[in-house]
């Protein structure tokens, strides 16, 4: 068992204990992005409940219809063993008197693997809400991590070992693509991949193009989104003549800088529609500038997954495209 603070807290002086179980453990159950909250009905039907599903119903951001960061469920401390145990989201929340303050404890594989079980204690119901509200935030994403740290170790453990070397000899780099998905068109400087579902479309695109210019390695979205339209207009729709593009929604993109494996990238999240015809969902385009090859590289991904035709939530399919970015390895 080890103590440590979390670095990306809003509060520094919130430490909390990690415990990591050993040994082998059975497979976790559930789905991703599925949480477990144990709490009496009295607990779980008062404020404290109330905070506990504001912040993990919080709707996903940058994508075309409303749906919660995490599905959640309740049930009360005497059905924990019997039912949900093994799930791989477990939010177990206590009060009493014997407890002098408002704590929490992560604990990773306890009895199955993958797991995350976090236990929230409190003095009363009311401190306990008020412990919600003020690092509710950070809880949900303590979740969204491990939950993204599951999706890039199942791609790197499922991954496509022919299109991992068609990437790495076409553009130099490694990038963990899981089996299933297949190459649609691979020309010069571009590469499209996808996963093609029955009701649904998962896949991104890789490209790249000169950075000779200051121009070319400014970072400002619509830099970027120029980049993007020139290249993703490959991508046929399902109509002659009809091609992905970037939605023309004003306000619609969100942009941040973040680092991967230690390069510097640029997101940026949007909308696409194709031009001839309906069809239209998120993408998540992430940029670098590649010095060493003096070019911007760019990865570029999709989901089209039209409600309510889809029992799986289009968040968890733009969150695996996220996942296999996370992957992506550069050398210097």
């Amino acid at each position: 068992m080890k103590t440590f603070t979390l670095t990306w807290l809003t509060a520094a002086a919130l430490v909390f204990t990690a415990c990591r179980s050993g040994g082998v453990k059975v497979t976790s159950t559930g789905k991703p992005y599925e949480l477990f909250v144990v709490a009496p009905a009295a607990l779980w039907q008062g404020p404290a409940g109330d905070t506990a599903r504001a912040v993990f119903a919080d709707e996903v951001e940058m994508i075309n219809q409303p749906e919660p960061r995490f599905t959640v469920y309740s049930v009360p401390p005497a059905g924990y063993k019997a039912t949900v145990s093994r799930h791989r989201n477990i939010l177990v929340l206590k009060t009493g008197s014997q407890y002098s303050k408002s704590d929490m404890t992560a604990s990773y594989d306890v009895n199955s693997a993958p797991q995350l079980e976090v236990t929230v204690t409190a003095p009363s119901a009311d401190s306990l809400a008020a412990f919600l509200h003020t690092y509710g935030g950070d809880l949900v994403k303590l979740y969204e991590i491990a939950e993204r740290d599951r999706l890039v170790a199942r791609a790197e453990k499922f991954r496509n070992k022919e299109i991992g070397e068609l990437i790495r000899q076409k553009f130099g780099f490694d990038i963990s693509v899981p089996q299933g998905y297949r190459v649609r068109l691979d020309t010069t400087n571009f590469l499209w991949i996808s996963f093609e579902l029955p009701l649904a479309s998962i896949g991104f695109t890789i490209y790249t193009y000169p950075a000779d210019s200051v121009p070319a390695r400014n970072d400002a979205a619509g830099n970027i989104i120029a980049a993007r339209n020139a290249a993703v207009m490959q991508v046929p729709g399902p109509s002659d003549g009809s091609y992905m593009a970037t939605s023309s929604a004003a306000g619609m993109m969100d942009q941040k800088a973040l680092t991967v494996n230690g390069r510097r990238w640029n997101q940026v999240r949007g909308f696409w529609d194709v031009k001839g015809d309906f069809m239209g969902g998120p993408f998540i385009n992430y940029t670098t500038y590649d010095q060493a090859r003096n070019r911007m590289l760019a990865i570029d991904g999709y989901v089209y997954s039209p409600s309510p035709n889809n029992n799986v939530p289009m968040r968890d399919y733009i969150r695996q495209v996220e996942a296999i970015f996370m992957t992506v390895r550069i050398p210097e």
